[in-house]
C-alpha cells in the first residue's frame, strides 16, 4: 500500500521485524529466508526473545541464545541493523544480544543515519527499560470518566477524551486540579496514582521529545510500545482488562509535537497502519503485528509503502 504518493526518487527501504518472540523450541525463523540484501536497513523493533535471563535466570539464558543466534546471523548479512528493545528483551537483555557485532546497534533514545543514496533519513529510537512497561494514564483506570454531550462510554471515546485532557495538561492550559476533577478523582489514593501516573507521562514525554529534536531531519522514530488510541493500540477481549488502549500517551503526544515522517511501532501484536495529526501535518503510523515482517519504503516527499512479508 502507498499513501501520500507525490512522487519522489531518494527512497530508504527498511526491513521491519516485529514481535518475533522467539523461544528454544519450535518452529525456527531462518535470517536466509529474509530479503535483507534487498533493504538499506533492518529495524528491529522488540520482543526478538520471549524471555530473558534477568526476569527469569533459570529459562531466560536458554532463550537469549535463539536471540543472540538470529542477531549474529543478521550481522553476517553485513547490512545494518538496529535493534530498539522491546518489554520481554528490555535494553540489559538486548545490549547482551547484540555486543560485539559490527552491524548492529542498539537504539534507545539515540539515532543512527540510513545510507541509501543521499536519501538523508534518521531512525531514532525509543524501547524499553524493564519487563513491565506500566504506561501513564491506562484507560482502564478511568473506564467511566465524564465525557461531553453525553458521548457513550466505550474504549474509544475514554482514550479520545484522556488523550485530549493529556495534550491540555502537556501543553499547560489545564491545571493538574483541573484534570483530576475532569477524570473523575476522588479520595486520596486516586490522587496519589494520578500524580504518579502524570510523573511517567511527563517523563517519558520529554525523553522522546528530546530524542527526535536532536535527530536530524527527515526522521522515522521506531517505538517497541505504540502511539495511544491508533487503530493497533487495543487489547483484544481475552486480555484481563479488556478491549481499552493501552498504548504510550507519551510517545502519542510526542508525534504530535515533534512531527516525525512516520512511527514504526510492535508490543500490541495488533497489524495496522494509519495516520495521526501532528503540529505540521501527520505522521503516518504503523506495526508490523506479532512475527511480523514488513518492508518499508519511505521517499524524500513522505510518501510510504509498505509491503507484508511472509517467510
Amino acid at each position: 500500500m502507498t499513501h501520500d504518493a507525490t512522487g519522489g526518487t531518494q527512497t530508504i527501504r527498511l526491513l521491519v521485524v516485529g514481535d518475533l518472540h522467539l523461544r528454544p523450541t519450535g518452529e525456527s525463523l531462518s535470517v536466509s529466508d529474509l530479503p535483507v540484501e534487498r533493504h538499506d536497513v533492518v529495524v528491529s523493533l522488540g520482543d526478538v526473545v520471549d524471555e530473558n535471563r534477568d526476569h527469569d535466570p533459570e529459562s531466560g539464558a536458554v532463550y537469549e541464545e535463539r536471540g543472540r543466534a538470529f542477531f549474529e546471523s543478521l550481522d553476517d548479512c553485513g547490512t545494518p541493523v538496529l535493534a530498539v528493545p522491546g518489554n520481554h528483551d528490555p535494553v540489559a537483555c538486548t545490549r547482551r544480544l547484540t555486543e560485539g557485532l559490527n552491524a548492529v546497534t542498539l537504539l534507545h533514545r539515540r539515532s543512527a543515519e540510513v545510507d541509501a543514496d543521499g536519501a538523508g533519513y534518521h531512525v531514532a529510537g525509543w524501547g524499553c527499560e524493564q519487563f513491565d512497561f506500566p504506561s501513564a494514564l491506562l484507560t482502564p483506570d478511568y473506564p467511566d470518566v465524564p465525557l461531553d454531550d453525553g458521548t457513550p462510554v466505550t474504549p474509544d471515546t475514554v482514550a479520545d477524551t484522556l488523550l485530549q485532557l493529556a495534550g491540555r495538561y502537556m501543553a499547560g492550559t489545564l491545571s493538574r486540579a483541573e484534570l483530576a476533577d475532569r477524570l473523575g478523582i476522588d479520595g486520596r489514593d486516586a490522587e496519589a496514582h494520578l500524580q504518579e501516573s502524570l510523573a511517567t507521562l511527563e517523563d517519558r514525554f520529554h525523553e522522546v521529545v528530546a530524542t527526535v529534536r536532536e535527530t536530524p531531519r527527515p526522521v522515522v522514530v521506531a517505538s517497541h510500545i505504540s502511539p495511544f488510541a491508533v487503530p493497533f493500540d487495543c487489547r483484544k477481549p481475552h486480555a484481563h482488562d479488556g478491549d481499552y488502549h493501552f498504548g504510550s500517551l507519551a510517545l502519542r503526544l510526542a508525534l504530535a509535537e515533534t512531527g516525525p515522517v512516520a512511527c514504526l511501532s510492535g508490543h500490541t501484536h495488533q497489524q495496522g497502519f494509519s495516520a495521526i495529526e501532528t503540529a505540521t501535518g501527520h505522521a503516518y503510523v504503523y506495526n508490523p503485528g506479532e512475527s511480523g515482517i514488513a518492508s518499508v519504503s519511505v521517499d524524500r516527499t513522505g510518501t510510504i509503502q509498505v509491503d507484508e512479508l511472509s517467510v
